[in-house]
């Protein structure tokens, strides 16, 4: 039996990672499932809350879309090409956008992939994979519907805002690099804090433990929001220990860096089940959609009491991770990344 207890991991609330996966399994790199996706691209260990609402809005804020599903991708074996500028606040797109949106998304499906994007039925991501001229439609599929858009509705959903990430082209990846890269956007976003500009106070990586207890302290958590955020989250730590047991599974039999990896990577994935078992706890306090009573003192206290137990934990992993990408930069002849303070990034 699978030590998490969680036996199916072919669905995840992290919906982008749904999409990145519905993608590649109209390619040559099938053998590749939710959990590779998950870990190698950084999702399953993402968190960013805001500090005061806990805004529905975090787990796909504060973040560069193209950038970094692009920069995942490629530690599965991807070459890919995004679309669309996601800012704070939403910014419709032009018609020539639109026009390049849509030659992109058909030439795309021309060579038989779907095409990930933004915003379709609902305010998540899904796949675009088929078209047709005569009735000017797009044919999609999210998280809520599989249906019909017209063409003139691409990035013209709910939020307003044109976002697509399509694969180039496939290769063959060493898979010391790819662990080593998504190691390295792991703990950066676990370490480093992102400013936003327009001064929203989410706080991303650990730090983000510590906006949710101040908003629960403060009894300022909106419900919906909050249900939705433990929903992402949650899952996405059931994944991140999954993921890592499975690394710890393929590397440990090996002698030298495969066995020192392996321990690594069995004992983070410990931790790591111990922070989701705390948030999938929180979970049960505060169901999606309904969202339970957050600001009710007892259940305020007992969140933020589950909150500091998934933050240890988490702490722990990250070590271990930290641990792991020191040993797989040294087998690469690469001075450590680690920076010696913190530091700011800036997110428009």
């Amino acid at each position: 039996m699978n030590p998490n207890g969680r036996t199916n991991f072919s669905v995840t609330w992290t919906t982008a990672a749904q999409a990145m996966a519905n993608m590649m399994h109209y390619t040559d790199k099938k053998q590749h499932d939710l959990v590779d996706v998950m870990g190698y691209t950084g999702l399953a260990f993402r968190l960013n809350i805001h500090a005061e609402t806990v805004d529905i809005g975090g787990p796909y804020a504060s973040f560069d879309w193209g950038a970094t599903f692009s920069r995942g991708m490629r530690n599965l074996g991807f070459h890919c090409k995004s679309m669309g500028t996601i800012t704070s606040p939403p910014v419709p797109p032009t018609l020539q956008e639109l026009e390049e949106g849509l030659a992109f998304v058909q030439k795309s499906i021309d060579r038989g992939i779907p095409v990930m994007t933004w915003d379709l039925f609902t305010p998540e991501f899904g796949v675009i994979y088929g078209y047709d001229d005569d009735s000017r439609t797009l044919r999609c599929k999210d998280n809520w519907k599989d249906g019909n858009i017209p063409y003139t509705k691409l990035g013209q959903g709910q939020i307003g805002e044109l976002f697509l990430l399509g694969i180039e082209s496939s290769f063959d990846p060493d898979r010391r690099e790819s662990l080593r890269d998504a190691l390295e956007m792991i703990v950066d976003h676990a370490r480093i804090p992102i400013i936003r500009e327009d001064g929203q106070p989410f706080r991303n990586g650990l730090a983000g433990y510590g906006a949710w207890k101040e908003a629960f302290a403060a009894r300022t958590v909106e419900a919906f929001a909050n249900a939705y955020n433990v929903g992402v989250i949650s899952d996405a730590r059931e994944f991140a220990s999954e993921f890592l047991r499975r690394v710890s599974a393929e590397w440990i039999q090996e002698d030298g860096i495969g066995a020192k990896i392996g321990g690594l990577a069995q004992d983070a994935s410990v931790h790591y089940r111990h922070a989701a078992d705390a948030l999938v706890s929180l979970r049960g306090m505060f169901p999606f959609p309904q969202g339970g009573e957050p600001n009710q003192p007892g259940q305020a206290d007992r969140a933020i009491s589950l909150l500091s137990a998934a933050e240890e934990a988490e702490k722990q992993g990250v070590d271990l991770l930290e641990s792991m990408l020191t040993v797989l930069q040294a087998s690469l002849g690469q001075p450590s990344t680690a920076p010696s303070r913190p530091i700011q990034r800036t997110y428009p």
